[in-house]
């Protein structure tokens, strides 16, 4: 196996283990929404509030952290959009060289300006330790370095993707079952 190919398939497990993370996210998101709700009314019912603006942006943190962590593994697992209306009667070879030339093209450049959109604002939330204008609310500052390390991820499984087309393989579309 070249080289390349190994770099490809670190991506590829830096990527499932993004994903990984991010399940957790939905799961503990799912449990936090569930109790914003179940609290909201059994706070009304004995008089208290049971859920707060931490709380309730905590839902929103946790779902930031699931979406864009998982960015990268869509693209791996062939889950993100893709119109396939002419693609279907495609060689291949075609599909293998479209497919290069939109990685190249279209996802890298993308990324790229993505990445260099947000790591200022990143970095200067970071500086000030930004928080949540509303009271009781989260910190921001990690919150919004999620957007560049999501297309971070991204743009890794994008060249992993490119190497293997340059290399005439597929690209990686590692099942569901459990590896992700």
């Amino acid at each position: 196996m070249s080289g390349w190919l190994i770099w490809a398939d670190r991506i590829d497990a830096l990527n499932r283990l993004a994903a990984r993370l991010a399940r957790w996210a939905l799961l503990l998101m799912l449990a936090l929404g569930t109790w914003n709700v179940v609290g909201r009314y059994v706070g009304l019912a004995v008089g208290r509030n049971l859920s707060s603006n931490a709380l309730i942006e905590g839902q929103w943190h946790l779902f930031d952290l699931m979406v864009l962590l998982a960015l990268g593994y869509a693209l791996q697992t062939d889950d993100h959009v893709r119109v396939d209306v002419l693609q279907s009667r495609w060689s291949p070879r075609r599909k293998a060289r479209v497919e290069l030339a939109a990685t190249l093209g279209l996802l890298l450049p993308f990324v790229l300006v993505v990445l260099m959109t947000s790591v200022a604002p990143s970095l200067r939330s970071w500086q000030l330790w930004e928080v949540s204008p509303d009271p009781g609310g989260l910190p921001r500052y990690w919150v919004k370095s999620l957007i560049s390390l999501g297309f971070l991820l991204l743009g890794l499984q994008g060249v992993a993707q490119a190497i293997r087309l340059l290399q005439g393989r597929p690209p990686s579309r590692h099942d569901h079952g459990g590896e992700g």
